[in-house]
């Protein structure tokens, strides 16, 4: 039986540390200073500065990544949001016009309906989605027209928000209490027409769908606005919420939504 013996190759050397290596570079130029080496000085040097310019650069190049990677994820966010308003934006254009061509047609043909009436479960107010993006870097993210135009857009929908909160009062208080009771309680004593309180409750409903209807496009708009990766120099209302490079789709339904505004507003 013979011993065998396996060589293990050597280990490979710990590099050096940097503060080492930072001192040893100062002694290698104060060397070259000491013996008048001006090309080894130079050289020296050059080292130097394409060290501290490539550092700053790839450190440059992280900040900018991760703010792109940030700059996609808030986008995406907006753009989830935006387009789930429009579904409710929707929704809500479609039950008032339904809902109000039915009670005239009931009207119409001799029955005294209850007056139309809008309310959907949850809450009466949007999520405070601005409020949470405020608190983002976004001057840093996106242009200047871009955020005033997202601003401008999130205040009116919290505005539209507060106007039906008051309606929706109005409802649950002098509507849904008396549903029970004979509907000519709704109406005027010769029952030719509603009271003029139901009358104006009833057109406040179209009011706020007209409203669903104008933020509808808006923030179809700011979708394509944030999806197209450019800049544009008017904000979405003043341009109608017709953008440049629009496709024909989304130009036919913001046409749907302009036939939709004028049966309201009729």
């Amino acid at each position: 039986m013979t011993d065998t013996q396996t060589d293990l190759p050597e280990a490979a050397p710990e590099p050096e540390p940097a503060p080492q290596r930072a001192a040893s570079l100062l002694a290698r130029i104060i060397d070259h200073l000491r013996n008048q080496h001006w090309t080894a000085v130079f050289l020296e040097f050059v080292v130097v500065v394409a060290g501290v310019f490539i550092g700053f650069q790839l450190n440059n190049w992280n900040e900018e990544r991760e703010l792109n990677q940030r700059r996609d994820q808030i986008i995406a966010a907006l753009v989830t949001d935006l387009r789930d308003a429009t579904r409710v934006q929707t929704t809500i254009v479609e039950a008032v016009e339904a809902g109000r061509a039915q009670w005239q047609s009931d009207f119409e043909a001799g029955d005294l309906p209850p007056p139309y009436y809008l309310r959907f479960p949850g809450s009466d107010t949007a999520p405070q989605t601005w409020d949470a993006l405020q608190r983002m870097q976004l001057p840093d993210m996106l242009d200047p027209t871009t955020i005033f135009d997202l601003a401008f857009y999130y205040s009116e929908l919290e505005g539209v928000g507060q106007k039906y909160t008051r309606y929706v009062t109005f409802v649950e208080s002098h509507i849904l209490p008396n549903l029970k009771r004979d509907p000519s309680v709704f109406y005027l004593p010769d029952k030719s027409a509603l009271l003029p309180e139901f009358e104006a409750n009833m057109d406040r409903a179209s009011d706020y769908a007209a409203d669903a209807a104008t933020l509808n496009a808006w923030a179809s708009c700011l979708v394509y606005r944030l999806e197209a990766g450019r800049s544009f120099d008017q904000t979405c209302r003043r341009a109608g919420f017709r953008l440049e490079g629009m496709t024909s789709d989304e130009l036919a339904r913001l046409r749907e939504l302009d036939h939709a505004l004028a049966a309201l507003a009729q």
